[in-house]
């Protein structure tokens, strides 16, 4: 009876493809990245209007800067891939009711707002790592090996950073009426915290986690403060949305 909740939602995500849709979408979007800087030369030649006998010379990336791309595309596209994939959560089953039948049978918030957003974290999770591992194999074979410990790393980092931003959507989700407002209010928080921290050394802040994986590709890794902080960002997002959630409209 506990896992009811998750359970339906794997159910509805098998019936409308979005365990299918989700994972495909960001595995093309990590494997873009390798085939278009190894035909890079090509596609510049064959677009450019080069006068006869030029060549165009690019340096090779190694392979940490192939998979920094690939991260990129992921933290940027991928990220608002998979919150649209759960935009609809908690606004559409108010307007069909389903939030206030679940208040009816004494369900309690918590229980709904964790199934919820586990069925979403795990779904990314899985999505990131088939993203990761076909980024991965086109970058060994167009380009060279790395170092897989710091591969490993550097995608659970990645993963850790899609569980936060679910999060703080989860958290909107549940505070506010519609779904795409909860979602433009993640990405802008994204996208300013992001900018600030371009600015400013708050090395410890969650939202570090994202530039973090693609810096431990690199060797150079701080990871103790910005894992505690998302860990804890986590805790307290889940803890008031499942305590303000929003089981009924307003204007109803």
């Amino acid at each position: 009876m506990k896992l009811a909740i998750f359970k339906q939602e794997w159910k509805e995500s098998w019936r409308n493809k979005r365990m299918i849709w989700v994972p495909i979408a960001l595995m093309l979007l990590a494997a873009m990245q390798p085939l278009t800087l190894y035909f890079l030369p090509d596609i510049l030649a064959s677009g450019g209007n080069l006068p006869d006998g030029a060549v165009i010379e690019i340096p090779t990336p190694s392979p940490e800067e192939v998979l920094m791309s690939a991260s990129e595309q992921l933290r940027q596209i991928g990220l608002l891939v998979v919150l649209l994939s759960a935009v609809h959560t908690f606004s559409q089953e108010r307007s069909l009711g389903t939030l206030a039948w679940l208040k009816s049978l004494k369900i309690p918030g918590t229980r709904i707002v964790l199934s919820k957003w586990g069925h979403y974290s795990l779904l990314a999770v899985v999505a990131i790592g088939l993203a990761q591992l076909s980024a991965a194999y086109y970058t060994i074979v167009l380009f060279d090996s790395f170092n897989v410990t710091d591969f490993l790393i550097a995608t659970g980092l990645l993963m850790l950073h899609f569980v936060v931003q679910l999060s703080i959507f989860f958290l909107f989700a549940a505070l506010l009426e519609s779904g795409l407002v909860a979602l433009v209010i993640t990405l802008a928080l994204h996208f300013i915290m992001s900018l600030l921290l371009g600015w400013l050394e708050w090395d410890w802040m969650p939202w570090r986690l994202g530039s973090l994986s693609a810096e431990v590709l690199m060797g150079e890794s701080l990871l103790v403060w910005p894992i505690v902080s998302s860990v804890l960002l986590i805790g307290v997002t889940l803890f008031v949305a499942s305590k303000r959630l929003l089981f009924i409209s307003r204007s109803s």
